[in-house]
């Protein structure tokens, strides 16, 4: 689940797929498309519009992304999708 303080603004869940990392995003009607290396990832409006990128930088010791924001107002809950994706990643063992 995302809050932002202390108030619920949507969840994301990562879906079982053979090839493809699929996450269902419940928060301002977005989307999530990832890669099948599970790197990189865009989030867009259900228009099809950007919201933001993340890439994983390579050869670092941690998790270490980029992330592009395209408006400002959006780099909070931007930031809380690659985080919540990375955690969910994490407990699967990806």
């Amino acid at each position: 689940a995302l809050y932002a303080s202390g108030n619920y603004i949507g969840e994301i869940k990562k879906e079982f797929t053979f090839f493809k990392p699929v996450f269902t995003l419940n928060c301002n009607d977005w989307t999530v498309e990832g890669d099948w290396m599970q790197w990189d990832y865009q989030v867009r409006t259900s228009a099809g519009e950007l919201i933001m990128q993340a890439a994983k930088e390579l050869f670092n010791w941690t998790d270490t992304y980029v992330i592009d924001v395209v408006r400002p107002e959006d780099a909070l809950l931007s930031l809380m999708i690659v985080l919540a994706i990375d955690a969910a990643k994490c407990s699967s063992g990806n």
